[in-house]
């Protein structure tokens, strides 16, 4: 749950807000990125996950990544077809799939790693050195929040 607001601003001022934009234009960079290779960033989120070990089954992802089951089983039949992702009936439960990233699988996190670094570069360009630097452990801090608590 949000916590109460400090101080009302106006929208355009809200680091939230600010962030939903970035976020939105560096998607659509990687989404470009990704077209040629019929991939997502939604995809490319499943194969992270999983391959971080964030996420272990279907319903695991679903619930990290905000998207509906029936998202993330579409997500996943496409990437088991592209054999980058592998999914094994759960002995503990039938009902449930145990996902883990094939070695082409993480060829495509890589690459997908590499066009990052170039966009990170252009942040850091753009940042200064230490600015850029408090602002990837600002990230890191949030991002650590996401996955302790999906």
């Amino acid at each position: 749950m949000a916590s109460e607001p400090r101080s009302k601003r106006a929208l355009h001022e809200s680091p939230a807000f600010r962030l939903t934009v970035l976020g939105t234009h560096l998607a659509g960079d990687f989404a470009e990125h990704l077209r040629a290779a019929e991939l997502t960033p939604k995809h490319l989120g499943v194969l992270t996950v999983v391959d971080q070990g964030f996420a272990r089954t279907q319903d695991d992802v679903a619930r990290l990544m905000r998207v509906s089951p029936s998202l993330v089983v579409r997500l996943i039949d496409h990437l088991e077809q592209r054999d980058l992702i592998g999914r094994r009936r759960d002995p503990g439960n039938r009902r449930r799939h145990i996902l883990s990233v094939t070695a082409q699988g993480k060829t495509v996190i890589d690459k997908a790693a590499d066009f990052a670094a170039t966009l990170d570069a252009d942040l850091a360009t753009r940042l200064g050195r230490g600015l850029g630097h408090q602002f990837d452990e600002a990230l890191a801090n949030l991002m650590a929040h996401l996955t302790e608590n999906p």
